[in-house]
């Protein structure tokens, strides 16, 4: 019993929280190379907005509030939200540079930098093996064994042109073993598991690199031209001629670089998307002339398109209409997204450098906007409400119960729990994160799950137990403690108000603390838990 008192203690401490210290100046310091600050990247978007802005004669939402920025960093680049102690620090902190500084801390803290592994890499990955394999289907539950690889590269801050050489020229040798278990399918593998989850064939690999990472969509040219865009049959299959190695979800190191399709006469031969054929060497395979081609800072739809996954994943959309689809960008989304791309280029392909400057923006701290199904595609810029994932949902449920999904329950029922119910989420959720009906599954899941009923219980609820248990907190403090716990934010007046009147109409000390549960159980099953504003 006493053990139990010292955890619950120990708990109730940390939902207080410890001081936010952050420097008088912006952390941002010209560096070596020629790239900007993050500081002078926000001002840059900033302006270049405003201008945009100005144009399309558009008043720009309104800065949003403190807690809503500091839920909507934490989510966007940890995944999950912030612990009661990381909220209490940040709002009650008055600093000038506060906002920044926090995206820095989140994104590479020097005084804990496996935190930053922990975390925002895992999340990274996560968004980034979604980009590659979207959906549910077999091949992207397989991609799922790509994120701890990805994870490593992330943590690592390695270059974005970088990362990318190795996944397309990624071979079989000096890869780590693939891990797998046969109820969850692939746990982990190197980065060569990319061609099998995309389908192990050089038409499928080709079609997926341009797509992912050239923002382009050949795989319609496969069979004809293109209807839509200029792409033929030839540019496809001159594509997938550099991926000839790849077959059957194996990789071939030999040298080869034509391709016959099936009943086909014609064999087509390496040839870069645009028509120029490839400059072959006998020291090095296909793939590695076509990575170095691909991310190549004149290659422009390289940069451009990873620059306008991060806006999406930033923002909830892309500078274009589409991300997979740089051809449907109009001349002035495409002047603005290169210009970006270009100074993502000076910067080393940095993916930390241009997350933080986006961050640090007023764009990014702007409100979102409410579109419904008849409104047009809104400006670029404007920020829509997104759903959280199914693991970002699973993230924030670990932390505002205080403790990991898998341990709310030791019987055997939990094993497994979180895989299980994100493979469930992922079947109804919709690939883009406005889209409020992917928030649907998420919802009922919830609302209908043991997790939270079990872990609003008094009896098995750390959480409850820490803000019941604390001698420390009055009423008020208790109720303010929950809503940290959950959205990040103090309860409003109109909240505070109804629910102290609430608590404090029950009879005896148990009925209050039921009515505590009552409302922890609410909180965790509203809209607002499941949505990023």
């Amino acid at each position: 019993m006493m053990f139990l008192k010292a955890r619950c203690l120990m708990l109730s401490l940390a939902l207080i929280g410890s001081a936010f210290v952050v420097a008088d100046e912006p952390a941002g310091k010209r560096t070596v190379d020629s790239r900007l600050t993050t500081e002078e990247l926000a001002r840059w978007i900033d302006e270049r907005f405003a201008a945009v802005w100005q144009d399309a004669k558009i008043d720009p939402p309104e800065v949003i509030d403190d807690a809503t920025f500091l839920k909507r960093t934490s989510l966007d680049l940890t995944g999950s939200i912030p612990s009661v102690s990381q909220a209490r620090d940040f709002l009650d902190y008055a600093g000038e540079h506060r906002r920044g500084t926090l995206v820095d801390r989140l994104l590479n803290d020097p005084r804990r930098p496996e935190k930053y592994a922990e975390r925002t890499a895992a999340h990274l990955a996560n968004v980034w093996r979604r980009t590659m394999v979207p959906g549910n289907s077999q091949e992207a539950r397989m991609a799922v064994g790509l994120e701890p690889w990805l994870k490593e590269q992330f943590a690592a801050n390695v270059p974005y042109d970088e990362l990318v050489r190795k996944l397309v020229t990624a071979t079989n040798d000096g890869q780590p073993q693939m891990v797998v278990n046969p109820r969850l399918g692939v746990v982990s593998g190197g980065p060569a598991l990319f061609f099998q989850a995309v389908g192990g064939k050089p038409e499928t690999a080709a079609s997926s690199v341009s797509r992912v990472f050239l923002g382009v969509r050949i795989g319609c040219a496969e069979c004809h031209d293109h209807p839509f865009a200029s792409w033929k049959q030839k540019d496809f299959w001159g594509m997938a001629a550099f991926f000839s190695g790849v077959r059957n979800g194996g990789i071939d190191d030999s040298l080869a670089a034509t391709i016959q399709p099936a009943n086909s006469p014609v064999a087509y031969t390496a040839t870069f998307l645009g028509g120029e054929p490839a400059k072959l060497s006998r020291n090095k395979s296909p793939r590695e002339t076509l990575a170095n081609w691909m991310v190549a800072p004149e290659n422009t739809l390289f940069a451009a398109t990873a620059v306008n996954r991060v806006w999406q994943h930033l923002l909830g959309r892309g500078m274009t209409e589409s991300v997979d689809d740089l051809d449907k960008a109009s001349p002035a989304e495409r002047k603005i997204l290169d210009d970006l791309a270009k100074l993502f280029v000076d910067a080393k392909f940095d993916l930390r450098w241009l997350v933080a400057g986006i961050c640090k923006s007023q764009l990014y701290q702007r409100e979102c906007i409410v579109l419904d199904d008849t409104d047009a595609e809104p400006p670029a810029g404007l920020r829509p409400i997104k759903t959280l994932s199914p693991e970002q949902v699973f993230n924030s449920l670990e932390q505002a119960l205080s403790l990991p999904v898998a341990r709310a329950d030791g019987s055997a029922r939990f094993n497994g729990l979180r895989e299980q119910l994100i493979s469930r989420m992922n079947e109804a959720a919709s690939n883009n994160p406005d889209e409020f009906r992917a928030g649907i599954p998420q919802a009922l899941l919830l609302m209908n799950g043991r997790l939270t009923t079990e872990a609003t219980d008094l009896d098995q609820s750390r959480t409850l137990r820490g803000v019941l248990d604390a001698p420390f907190l009055d009423t008020e403090a208790k109720l303010t403690t929950l809503y940290l716990a959950t959205f990040s934010r103090p309860p409003r007046a109109e909240e505070k108000k109804f629910l102290l009147e609430h608590i404090r109409k029950q009879a005896d000390g148990d009925k209050q603390k039921q009515a505590y549960a009552e409302i922890f159980w609410g909180l965790l099953n509203s809209p607002e838990f499941v949505l990023e504003k």
